[in-house]
């Protein structure tokens, strides 16, 4: 059995996902670390039996011991909305087309790719494909880089 220090929240395969949930809970107020990033959670992450795995996971620690369960409930909540969003792409079919904003061209794109960011087909520039789901009215985005 796996010894996991009380303060840990969360077990990433590996160090981009812990970091990843690491500032996400930094950001709700959370303040945490990744441990043994490094090592990939223990001593066998290192030995070459078998390279970049260790069956410990890269463990997430919050710092306040009193954040345990929150941060937890929190993670839990957050990983549950971004399988509701991905079960809503895969449900998208057909096709959408998309007007890229820097060459003005516009290209035909898999339903399931709305509400992403990808590469434009014809100028290699990031393209918003709009998901007709999402509701963009209100949000600031601060001023474009042109703007400033």
């Amino acid at each position: 059995m796996i010894y996991r220090d009380p303060k840990c929240v969360y077990v990433g395969n590996d160090g981009a996902s812990a970091n990843m949930i690491s500032g996400i809970l930094d950001g709700a107020g959370f303040p945490s670390q990744v441990m043994n990033e490094a090592t990939l959670g223990g001593f066998e992450g290192v030995t070459g039996w078998v390279p970049g795995f260790s069956q410990k996971g890269v463990e997430v620690w919050v710092i306040d011991p009193a954040h345990v369960e929150p941060a937890k409930q929190f993670i839990q909540a957050e990983l549950e909305s971004v399988e509701k969003e991905r079960k809503k792409r895969a449900s998208h079919t057909g096709t959408i087309t998309a007007v890229c904003e820097d060459c003005g061209k516009s290209s035909e794109w898999p339903a399931d790719t709305m509400g992403t960011t990808e590469t434009c087909p014809n100028c290699g520039a990031y393209m918003d494909i709009p998901d007709p789901d999402d509701d963009w009215s209100g949000v600031d985005f601060g001023q474009d880089e042109e703007e400033s």
